[in-house]
């Protein structure tokens, strides 16, 4: 690779364009930054590693073109990275996204430079991606409708949703939880016991099926785009290699940790690191996606990995608090150092625990927190109503853990089309434009052609497939290659698409938009209102918002303080499990505990100024010394009447 010498008077340029006035790179980020080797960075939470690559590359739009033509590559699970470049690197912007570099998703690489390529060649067609539960109406369609063909695997549906219906709404609902185990048996969710073995007839009717759907009616699940990926390379391994690894220069994969084992072979086979920089970027201490339907794969970055350490979130109290959660056990150093607010123990039982609300915004109060644009946040790792314990609700019952399936009006589904355009998740995109294709269906009075019913979104692909396939999968991809993601751009692509697809059915001129009430093109100020306030407390004395939430719904995010609350599950608390790792007893072994370890890692980390972690009353006395830095709050003899 090429052996860059970084000036200082490059790296003050940076850092005037990047950093807060006065401030510097830390002697760590700076490693990063003057690296132009493949590496592991191992990138604590706050140490601003997203602006690190950012200046890695501004340095490298300096240096454009590279030799013989060759790109960068930045990948990444969202759209983070494009944003902060059209943001924060403005003059930079075209030069970093326009040919021949690449920034988007890791799906949407794959997707466009490896699955879809591999399967027109295969099926000789193009292949649309589906969610799970589109993708399962196909399947169990089939499977009723093609005699005995797919008899067995279709019995063993039926017999096992009487079995599961407590579980299960519909048969469509236990049909898109089907999947094939690493040795090939049947499973269904995260049971350990399989429903068939590799070898059943039921294990080769569901592969003859999977493999009718994708030559016969051209689609595939989402989560099997990897699997196909993975076939690809298989075959032509050394071919990918070299292409992929001469084209792209140096590559960046952000976020690594939450990689499925899958993702990381298939980077592993694109990308040789002997021939271009491979830098993998993550913090593997933050890897909570892969918890109870897949089992989680630890990142653990190779020998001579840099490690950011530094952080600029949060004070060296916090900082101390999450350093013995930490797989490496490297110390988090915080530039902000000591001597601010200490982390606070609420400690509750049962009659008390409607009290910790309460107590946080005194807190808050006591300790002037009450910015109008302040982040305040209650987080848990469990929502679900229906176990045992203590869950987010438990603390707030006005807390709503069930996802919301609003009928939207056009700005809304716009807005939400936005949201998965930014998360990088495209399955999400063209289920929601079906979506919205059926609701202008319905105002229009426009029917199903072969049934004279309304269309739904499973009848409507179908249409598409026959008539637009390519020109309807051309634009779908073209809303990921927007410049920005905001609702202008995005709805004016969805109406050039919709038009486009919709020309030969509507009378010269007419657009379908033209057709449809008013109330539904109206702003949906009070529901978007309903959204927003949705899970927030809004508190009595200064009008705080005090967001509900879950420790995966905030991972990513920075809070002014934060609530964590205990919460149980599987017979245990994740306070209860991580109580080891402050001196409370021997660490156990268990996935369990090293999943709490994480969750409560990410959890805490979020704060900039105040934590407060809520404990009940038994995980307090079972603590020992664990929290003995803390300031400790207790509720237990406070009389709640």
């Amino acid at each position: 690779m090429d052996e860059w010498q970084i000036s200082s008077t490059e790296i003050q340029a940076v850092e005037n364009l990047l950093l807060p006035d006065n401030c510097h790179f830390a002697d760590d980020a700076l490693q990063v930054i003057r690296c132009w080797d493949s590496v592991d960075v191992s990138a604590c939470p706050g140490s601003g590693k997203t602006t690190v690559l950012l200046a890695k590359l501004k340095l490298l739009a300096d240096r454009m073109p590279l030799k013989n033509g060759a790109g960068i590559c930045v990948l990444s699970h969202t759209n983070i990275a494009v944003n902060e470049i059209k943001s924060k690197l403005i003059g930079y912007a075209n030069k970093l996204m326009s040919y021949p570099n690449y920034i988007g998703t890791i799906q949407s690489f794959v997707d466009q430079f490896v699955t879809m390529p591999y399967l027109r060649q295969t099926v000789g067609q193009s292949v649309q991606l589906l969610d799970d539960r589109t993708y399962a109406q196909h399947m169990l369609y089939r499977m009723n409708t093609s005699g005995k063909v797919y008899s067995t695997l279709a019995y063993l549906v039926k017999s096992n949703y009487d079995n599961l219906k407590k579980m299960y709404a519909d048969q469509i609902e236990l049909v898109a939880a089907l999947h094939l185990r690493d040795d090939g048996a049947l499973c269904i969710g995260s049971q350990a016991k399989p429903l068939a073995g590799a070898e059943t007839p039921s294990v080769q009717q569901f592969n003859a099926l999977k493999d009718d759907l994708l030559k016969n009616e051209g689609i595939i699940r989402y989560r099997d785009a990897f699997q196909y990926a993975d076939n690809a390379i298989e075959e032509f391994s050394s071919q990918y290699t070299v292409l992929f690894s001469q084209r792209f220069q140096y590559v960046y994969v952000d976020e690594y940790q939450d990689c499925s084992e899958i993702q990381r072979k298939i980077l592993h086979k694109l990308f040789d690191p002997t021939i271009c920089a491979v830098t993998h970027i993550g913090d593997p201490d933050q890897a909570i996606y892969n918890s109870d339907k897949e089992k989680t794969i630890d990142w653990c970055p190779s020998e001579g990995f840099l490690p950011i350490v530094s952080t600029c979130r949060y004070n060296q109290e916090i900082a101390n608090i999450l350093s013995p959660l930490r797989m490496s056990k490297l110390a988090i150093k915080s530039v902000l150092g000591e001597g601010g607010l200490k982390p606070i123990l609420i400690i509750y039982n049962m009659k008390t625990i409607g009290l910790v609300l309460p107590k946080f915004i005194s807190i808050l109060e006591k300790y002037d927190l009450h910015d109008a644009d302040g982040i305040y946040k209650a987080i848990g790792a469990v929502k679900k109503e229906n176990l045992s314990g203590i869950k987010i609700s438990s603390y707030w019952s006005g807390f709503d853990g069930v996802k919301q399936h609003s009928e939207y009006k056009y700005w809304g589904i716009v807005d939400e089309i936005c949201t998965q355009l930014r998360q990088g998740k495209l399955y999400r995109v063209e289920s929601l434009i079906c979506k919205l294709i059926c609701r202008l269906f319905h105002y229009a009075g426009v029917n199903n052609a072969k049934t004279g019913k309304e269309h739904t979104p499973s009848s409507l692909r179908i249409t598409l497939k026959e008539r637009f396939n390519d020109i309807y999968t051309e634009h779908i991809l073209g809303l990921t290659q927007l410049a920005d993601y905001s609702r202008t751009p995005v709805s004016q692509a969805i109406h050039t698409m919709i038009d486009t697809l919709l020309i030969t059915t509507l009378p010269p001129g007419q657009s379908i938009f033209d057709l449809v009430p008013l109330h539904f093109m109206e702003e949906p100020r009070e529901l978007q209102k309903d959204r927003n306030d949705r899970n927030v407390f809004i508190d009595p004395i200064r009008g705080r918002h005090i967001q509900f939430d879950t420790v995966h719904g905030v991972k990513g995010e920075t809070h002014d303080a934060t609530l964590y609350l205990e919460t149980e599950k599987s017979r245990g608390s994740d306070i209860g499990r991580i109580l080891c790792y402050y001196g409370a007893g021997q660490p156990e072994t268990s996935s369990l505990y090293d999943y709490s370890r994480k969750i409560a890692y990410v959890g805490m980390s979020r704060p900039r100024k105040l934590l407060c972690v809520a404990i009940q009353e038994s995980t307090y006395i079972k603590s020992k010394n664990a929290f003995q830095s803390w300031d400790k709050i207790d509720l237990r003899e406070v009389d709640d009447r």
